[in-house]
């Protein structure tokens, strides 16, 4: 049985063939004329009917809020140090609320949400937090006590910005 004789040539690449096609400049000017296409001529023994214009009106679309369009990917981490005792305590709090494990970073995301939701509280109280001295990594209490003083801050500030927008 005889072969078939290839089609293509032997190193053919569509995909580079495609994109030389389309970065080549468009011709113009007199040098290389284009060709028009071809037309072809019906004749017709009755005229066409002539449709009347309609026009549809839209109702007014309420404008889009800006989100990102494009997916975002969560490549970037986080850190921050905690006991052990304070990680599964926490894992152990957000495997009872939602009855998944897994799941402490989305809390902590939610919270970071009503962070940024009370910003403008937070703003109006900066100069009291900057007064905070923070202590040495080595005062286990002195953290404690300037993480409450935080905390409180925080609290005042979330709940004065309500339920997050969105």
């Amino acid at each position: 049985m005889a072969k078939r004789a290839p089609i293509l040539p032997d190193n053919y690449n569509p995909v580079g063939e495609r994109l030389q096609r389309i970065l080549q400049p468009v011709p113009s000017g007199p040098e290389s004329p284009v060709e028009a296409p071809k037309l072809i001529e019906l004749s017709r023994s009755e005229p066409l009917a002539v449709m009347p214009k309609v026009t549809v009106s839209l109702p007014e679309r309420e404008p889009i809020p800006e989100v990102p369009v494009d997916r975002e990917l969560k490549t970037v981490s986080v850190r921050f140090r905690c006991t052990p005792g304070e990680r599964k305590k926490w894992h152990e709090i957000t495997r009872e609320l939602s009855r998944d494990h897994n799941n402490l970073s989305h809390f902590i995301r939610a919270a970071l949400l009503l962070v940024e939701n009370s910003y403008e509280q937070l703003k109006k109280l900066a100069p009291d937090i900057q007064r905070f001295q923070k202590p040495a990594t080595t005062d286990s209490l002195g953290i404690t006590l300037y993480e409450q003083r935080l905390a409180q801050y925080l609290y005042d500030a979330i709940k004065l910005a309500g339920r997050p927008k969105g």
